[in-house]
């Protein structure tokens, strides 16, 4: 095994493979984050950036909105990683962040082809092996829910698959909801806003034709990378779950926080190998 690898209990870990290779392909789906989970954290060296991010500090609209989004940034960031601030506090936090954000954006005229030059200007890499990984789960017809709060628009995550020609049918995507005019510019927004406090697996119910395809499929394999997402199946009905994290920073702070709540724990940015290798021992 890779010394980049961490088992909370290696036993237990063996288990719940088994339970997976006796209910074979039919009962599994995926449900995973996107940047830093799917994606590389780092690119020569510098942490990865969020696709508001580029909005923002690329000044693709224009300097107000600039000068606003980094306004919000600056009130609303602090108080989203303080860890004195309670959950249901952040969730608050995080909603009326994204709403004024959305509003912004309305307000000041964002369209498709706004979002098109953040993509060109988004500098993401998926992580190794990525490409085995889709290709093993597509040709066992395994669903892979992607929900995302930080790629917050569905045209965006679209093009960005379509663009490196990942676009498989068993890939699934869940997001803010947004609504545009015939001319493609922004002008609504659909509640609740999806962010990083409250992606969790009620949020499916919200998309039926992807609720209906994993409802009975109940061994779940979690991917994601942040500390806040241990929450992401409580209200689901599962018989097994496997909770794989990538720690991509801080792991001499972190590694036991993670440890305590995960199964397995990825360090160094690493590649996809390791589940690659797991679907392939459960499933052959």
């Amino acid at each position: 095994m890779k010394n980049n690898i961490y088992f909370s209990n290696k036993e237990n870990f063996e288990k719940i493979k088994m339970n997976f290779r006796a209910n074979w392909a039919s009962k599994i789906h995926f449900l995973a984050d996107f940047d830093r989970t799917l994606t590389k954290a780092y690119i020569d060296w510098m942490h990865t950036p969020a696709l508001i991010w580029v909005l923002r500090e690329k000044n693709i609209l224009w300097d107000k909105v600039t000068i606003k989004e980094k306004e919000l940034y600056s009130k609303y960031r602090p108080q989203e990683e303080n860890p004195n601030i309670e959950i249901n506090k952040k969730k608050e936090i995080l909603h009326n962040w994204w709403k004024e954000t959305f509003e912004l954006l309305i307000e000041n005229w964002l369209t498709k082809n706004h979002i098109k030059q953040t993509i060109d200007s988004w500098r993401l890499i998926f992580r190794e092996w990525i490409n085995d990984f889709l290709y093993i789960t597509n040709k066992y017809k395994i669903p892979v829910v992607i929900i995302s709060a930080t790629a917050f628009w569905i045209y965006s995550l679209d093009e960005y698959f379509k663009k490196y020609s990942k676009n498989y049918n068993n890939v699934k995507f869940i997001w803010n909801i947004l609504k545009w005019d015939n001319n493609w510019k922004m002008i609504w927004y659909k509640e609740p806003i999806i962010h990083s406090f409250n992606k969790d697996e009620t949020l499916v119910e919200d998309f039926p034709e992807i609720y209906n395809k994993i409802k009975n499929r109940k061994n779940i394999i979690l991917l994601w990378d942040s500390l806040w997402d241990h929450h992401m199946s409580d209200w689901f009905d599962y018989e097994n779950i496997l909770k794989i994290w990538f720690l991509n920073e801080k792991e001499d702070k972190l590694m036991n926080e993670y440890l305590e709540r995960y199964d397995v724990v990825i360090t160094r940015d690493s590649d996809m190998s390791f589940i690659n290798e797991f679907l392939n021992n459960i499933l052959t």
